[in-house]
């Protein structure tokens, strides 16, 4: 691919989608080198849709070189064009950052999940039942192409498992999650990251991981205390009546009944809490 000079006004970095966000850090380090001796290493573009109004270009690698150009104030950058279509592109920044080993376990697994529906979107044939017995031996000899974790696992140097490993952690974690979670320590903490995708309601699992970040906890440390089950005075408070049926009942059921009176704002949890207590 030859090298250009490319407007940086022309491309589009696309950072919001990036498998690695930009460290500002990093790329302010990097705009200090860029003014002092130049630009060493070109970043990678392919061409836009060519539509109104569409970029000319979009980046495929070199997204904190980019960043380092506009801190560094340059209009233009030197970049080559690639041929890539926007799935192989794409695939391509998966495979660069796989390779890095500051990636974080977060960042790590979401890459080989995109990089699975990517590879299957691009080698149907790869997938089981995509292809019949007879097609396969036809096309090995042509063109062996290898299953998705038997090809990921030897790019990165790992078992199979690992791979199906870092897919399913990632498949048990919802978007806002991982959104909440990028950039912080909790990303490169596996074991927690496997506690939180064990939060099956999508809306808990968001709301512990926020709240485990402003108190600075990890999630698995706010175990939720178990609803007390009331005492019999707290009962009787109801009337003996009701008291006599709702004490026939066993542990489990009292604390189905318990849970239908709070969400049925009857009464708080709060005050179970106190009175159960009492």
């Amino acid at each position: 691919m030859n090298v250009k000079k490319i407007k940086l006004a022309d491309i589009d970095p696309r950072i919001e989608g990036r498998i690695r966000p930009i460290n500002e850090g990093y790329a302010e380090i990097l705009a200090a080198s860029f003014a002092e001796r130049g630009q060493d290493t070109a970043i990678e573009v392919r061409h836009g849709s060519g539509e109104e109004g569409a970029p000319k270009y979009i980046l495929v690698a070199g997204g904190h070189r980019f960043r380092a150009a506009e801190l560094a104030e340059w209009t233009d950058i030197n970049a080559s064009i690639s041929k890539l279509n926007a799935d192989e592109a794409r695939l391509k920044e998966i495979d660069e950052n796989l390779l890095r080993q500051e990636l974080d376990v977060l960042s790590r697994a979401r890459s080989l999940y995109e990089r699975k529906e990517l590879y299957l979107k691009l080698h149907p044939e790869t997938q089981h039942g995509g292809m019949r017995k007879a097609d396969q031996v036809a096309t090995v000899a042509t063109c062996p192409i290898p299953r998705f974790a038997v090809d990921a696992a030897a790019r990165m140097g790992v078992s199979e498992r690992t791979v199906h490993g870092y897919i399913s952690l990632y498949r048990a974690l919802q978007p806002e999650t991982v959104k909440v979670l990028q950039g912080t320590a909790l990303a490169d903490d596996r074991a927690e990251l496997l506690y939180i995708g064990k939060i099956e309601s999508p809306i808990e699992q968001v709301s512990i991981v926020k709240k485990a970040l402003e108190a600075e906890k990890k999630p698995s440390e706010l175990a939720i205390d178990p609803t007390p089950i009331p005492t019999e005075a707290m009962w009787l408070k109801l009337g003996k009546k009701e008291a006599a049926r709702v004490l026939k009942l066993d542990m489990p059921a009292r604390r189905v009944l318990l849970d239908e009176l709070v969400k049925a704002k009857v009464i708080t949890r709060d005050q179970i809490v106190m009175e159960g207590a009492a």
